[in-house]
């Protein structure tokens, strides 16, 4: 039970935030583009922002580790994903290979699932060890990273 809550909650994470579409790309064309390690610095500072709010006890602390390294990993991943999606559609011209499309998104789409099973299995240590208010804010955390990526997004 409590693994596929923990397996339910990491995919409405991740479907909250889809790639953004061609108009909000062409709207951010204009702006500068983080680097590499700006984009690990914000997946971090998520991160720290998420345990911190968790205030977890020693115990609990032991499994942060691998659960911060993986939620991270995701993060920035999604963010420069993202990124180059957003920049190779501002550059498209004439028509688009469909063929190569289908399966550049089915590739993507194994990366993800991939990163969201090593995500759970990375949770899940963590996550059992939670008291009921403690699990309330760690879903809170990950959805609320979606819902905030969409509300910038609609504003932008």
């Amino acid at each position: 039970m409590r693994k596929t809550l923990i397996l339910a909650t990491i995919a409405a994470l991740l479907a909250g935030t889809a790639i953004p579409g061609s108009a909000v790309a062409r709207d951010r064309s204009d702006r500068p583009e983080l680097t590499s390690s700006q984009i690990t610095d914000q997946a971090s500072a998520r991160a720290a922002q998420m345990k911190a709010d968790l205030r977890l006890t020693a115990e609990q602390e032991k499994n942060w580790p691998a659960f911060e390294t993986a939620v991270v990993d995701i993060w920035k991943k999604q963010t420069e994903q993202q990124i180059a999606w957003r920049n190779a559609h501002a550059k498209q011209q004439g028509s688009v290979d469909l063929i190569d499309e289908m399966r550049k998104d089915a590739d993507q789409q194994i990366d993800e699932a991939n990163a969201r099973k090593k995500l759970a299995d990375a949770a899940q240590p963590l996550y059992v060890g939670l008291d009921d208010q403690q699990k309330h804010r760690f879903t809170e955390a990950l959805f609320r990273r979606g819902r905030d990526r969409s509300a910038i997004e609609h504003r932008n």
